[in-house]
């Protein structure tokens, strides 16, 4: 059963005020996926991350995220760079050890063609 702190949260971290990453354990779903979308948002190239599936114990999480990236980003690099960054922020902000962060890309933008409603950011340059 997951308790929830009664004292106010730092809106950065979604943890309770004065807690760190790793004072906090476990979670739910919701809030592993919601973690782990926000992280992979920042990675340049992604445009769109919907969670597939997430598989949590009391002491690890495996996360399948599915992808939307622009033309012009490696999507190797891409998907590796998410499995880091969402491990990472998984593991700090949950206490959970990330067994497996499993990246599916669906589709490829092209700018220019794709409108401005088809994804969330544009590519960067280079």
């Amino acid at each position: 059963m997951t308790t929830r702190p009664s004292t106010g949260t730092n809106p950065s971290t979604g943890l309770a005020a004065g807690t760190t990453g790793a004072e906090r354990r476990g979670g739910d779903a919701a809030d592993v996926a919601q973690i782990a979308v926000q992280a992979a948002s920042l990675v340049p190239g992604v445009s769109v991350v919907r969670p597939a599936a997430v598989r949590l114990d009391d002491r690890s999480v495996g996360l399948d995220l599915h992808l939307i990236t622009w033309y012009g980003h490696s999507v190797p690099t891409i998907a590796e760079t998410v499995r880091a960054v969402v491990a990472e922020r998984v593991t700090t902000q949950t206490g959970l050890s990330v067994a497996v962060v499993t990246v599916t890309v669906d589709d490829l933008l092209v700018p220019g063609v794709d409108g401005p409603g088809a994804g969330a950011a544009a590519p960067e340059d280079g």
